[in-house]
């Protein structure tokens, strides 16, 4: 009986490893640095989290997970409360539908199913964003932030990885 419930408790918290890794590494990227550039472009770490943890474990990253991990980047970032929520939904609606394609693949095949499914992502969010203000917003600032973000994919993805394979067991 008492394995059992140590089995329970050990599976409880290995399906709470994707959500609480990407909270993690969403809080690390809004810590302040002392350059004026890093402090302003940041890349999209949520979006890259809902991304890998929906290729790699769908099972447990659940549209409940997606939707905490845009409240608090909405909570901790500086834009409209809701924004970054819709960003995050349109990512997992797409990858959803478009998982069979993408799942299974090589790294690269991976990379570029992120950079195109990201940018209608960040096309969404600089659209929401643009009605909220009633102005269109300089595209140039979510173009250099989309291309951080394309850079920042391989890193933390691979930071990702590890955790999956560190902490979590495989699918049964």
């Amino acid at each position: 009986m008492r394995e059992d419930e140590n089995e329970s408790i050990t599976g409880f918290f290995q399906k709470l490893i994707p959500l609480a890794s990407s909270l993690l590494l969403l809080f690390i990227s809004y810590l302040p640095f002392n350059l004026p550039l890093l402090n302003n472009i940041r890349p999209a770490v949520g979006m890259v989290c809902v991304y890998f943890w929906m290729l790699h474990r769908p099972d447990i990253f659940n549209l409940f997970s997606v939707y905490f991990l845009g409240m608090v980047d909405d909570i901790i970032s500086n834009v409209p409360f809701g924004s970054n929520i819709f960003t995050l939904l349109v990512l997992y609606l797409l990858l959803s539908n478009l998982l069979r394609f993408i799942s299974g693949k090589p790294f690269i095949v991976t990379w570029y199913g992120f950079i195109l499914l990201s940018l209608a992502a960040f096309f969404c969010k600089w659209f929401v964003l643009s009605v909220y203000y009633s102005q269109f917003l300089p595209f140039s600032t979510v173009c250099f932030s989309y291309l951080v973000t394309i850079a920042f994919y391989p890193l933390l993805s691979l930071i990702l990885a590890y955790i999956q394979n560190s902490f979590m067991a495989d699918e049964e």
